[in-house]
């Protein structure tokens, strides 16, 4: 019946099926054009014409090499499985590790990334720390600038005053001289002596008061050299901290 051929069909293996598929195939082109063909049965009526037709011997060798025929099917499947699994599990391998490089070398990109962005940040908030130590230099210079420009004039008043100074000294000095003179020689009129005693009393108080000017003059003189001296110690530390920036900035 239809089971029996086709367990014999499937122990038979792929020769003795070639064999059937192509009287099959003969019986199909000849049913075709009858119109009306049942494929399945052709099919197992020539596998047991073929069966029919052979004797034990025959058959046993048949299925003999059947079977060894399965066997290195078998046996070639199995290799073939083998080798399709290890392809498999070096595809898979590489492909995790070609992932896990990725990932390794993301991770190095973003870490990257972030040292770099950090290091930016610290680079900005330095140039803005040196724009501003450079705005308070600038400044302090300018400062520095006015202040020695008052005291320049403050040298020149004191100088200018000082000469005045030595040259009411010399005419004072020249009046003591006349009036030694003077009195030396005891001559001239009263009222010449008068005078020149007036004159005498009048250097005298023009002495002290000079002499006044002249203390007024070296003290405001003394304060004005301090204030020379601070402003120079004062350009020398901005100098100094001018120059700690710009090492800053090379390095």
């Amino acid at each position: 019946g239809t089971a029996s051929v086709a367990v014999a069909l499937s122990v038979l293996g792929a020769g003795l099926a070639s064999q059937t598929e192509v009287k099959a195939d003969n019986t199909e082109v000849k049913a075709d054009n009858v119109g009306r063909v049942d494929v399945d049965k052709i099919r197992e009526e020539a596998l047991q014409q073929a069966i029919g037709g052979m004797s034990n011997v025959q058959l046993r060798n048949t299925l003999a090499g059947s079977f060894r025929r399965n066997n290195e099917l078998e046996k070639t499947i199995q290799e073939k499985e083998r080798d399709l699994q290890e392809l498999r599990d070096a595809e898979l391998n590489r492909l995790n590790e070609e992932r896990h490089e990725h990932d390794k070398k993301e991770a190095e990109r973003k870490a990257l990334e972030d040292k770099l962005a950090d290091k930016q940040e610290h680079l900005d908030g330095a140039l803005r720390y040196i724009n501003e130590k450079e705005a308070e230099r600038k400044a302090l210079e300018d400062k520095l600038a006015d202040k020695q420009e008052h005291l320049d004039g403050a040298l020149r008043y004191i100088n200018e005053k000082e000469a005045e100074r030595k040259e009411k000294e010399a005419e004072q000095k020249k009046l003591k001289e006349e009036k030694q003179i003077s009195d030396a020689s005891r001559q001239g009129l009263r009222r010449d002596l008068d005078a020149s005693r007036e004159a005498k009393k009048q250097l005298e108080a023009e002495h002290q008061k000079l002499e006044e000017q002249n203390k007024i003059s070296e003290a405001s003189r003394k304060g004005l050299r301090r204030d020379l001296d601070a402003s120079r110690e004062a350009k020398k530390q901005l100098e100094a901290e001018h120059q700690k920036l710009e090492n800053k900035t090379n390095f």
